[in-house]
């Protein structure tokens, strides 16, 4: 019997291979990985958990589920953002500046959360600026801790036996320079109230009740450069006036 030339076995080797080759190229698509279409579904039921606990001013709260949500999706942006924003509302600054930079430096440049954390990250003295002050006329700027906004929260009917109801206070920018800054503060009826560290602009500051869930105070503020500026709140300027928060006998 004769053997195979090696022209023949060659040929054949060649053809075996195209075969495979070819059987490789027509399988079907990769798949999504089961785990992590789990892993997205998962993220976002927890986002949107998060999200209602924000609107209710539990920031503790919203900030510990979001992170949950990152263990399971690390890399959304979006997650990132949120926690940003929470830990601005919680007044943790050097978390949330890190937080802001992640988004700020890994996101899409010209995105909306890019934009944003680029905004806020300015506004707090976290990024370098590329202006030089004029050597001859040097520009003065108020440090971060010069300028805020405090007050005082007066309010008739509340019950002196119970602990003084919690108001939930927002500031977010309004010009040209702030927009898109928001910060988040709390204080109580009959208390004091403070935002640090503000920089100077126009502002619309709103306060809630989380306790029935009214709003008391929307009202313009403009924050000055070198002092403190200060809004006390009373029933006169309220949404709300009259609004009690007796306890009624049952």
């Amino acid at each position: 019997m004769r053997r195979p030339s090696r022209v023949a076995r060659t040929a054949l080797v060649v053809a075996v291979l195209a075969t495979a080759v070819s059987g490789c190229e027509q399988g079907g698509p990769a798949s999504t990985s089961p785990a992590s279409t789990a892993a997205t579904k998962a993220a976002g039921s927890l986002r949107a958990r998060a999200d209602e606990l924000s609107q209710r001013g539990q920031y503790e709260e919203a900030l510990a589920v979001y992170r949950e949500a990152l263990r399971q999706e690390p890399n959304d942006l979006g997650l990132r953002y949120a926690v940003a924003v929470t830990l601005a509302s919680l007044n943790r600054r050097a978390e949330a500046t890190e937080a802001y930079k992640w988004v700020f430096f890994n996101g899409l440049p010209g995105s909306e959360l890019v934009e944003k954390s680029e905004t806020w990250l300015r506004a707090a003295g976290a990024l370098a600026t590329t202006t030089e002050p004029v050597p001859d006329k040097p520009v003065e700027k108020a440090t971060a801790t010069e300028t805020r906004l405090r007050g005082h929260i007066t309010w008739a009917n509340v019950d002196p036996a119970r602990p003084a109801p919690r108001v939930h206070l927002r500031l977010e920018g309004t010009d040209s320079s702030n927009k898109g800054i928001v910060y988040n503060t709390a204080g109580t009826l009959n208390g004091d109230y403070e935002f640090a560290s503000v920089p100077p602009g126009s502002y619309r500051l709103t306060a809630r009740s989380p306790l029935i869930a009214v709003q008391l105070w929307e009202l313009n503020v403009t924050v000055q450069e070198g002092s403190p500026t200060v809004l006390d709140l009373n029933e006169a300027s309220s949404l709300a006036p009259g609004t009690t928060f007796v306890a009624r006998p049952r």
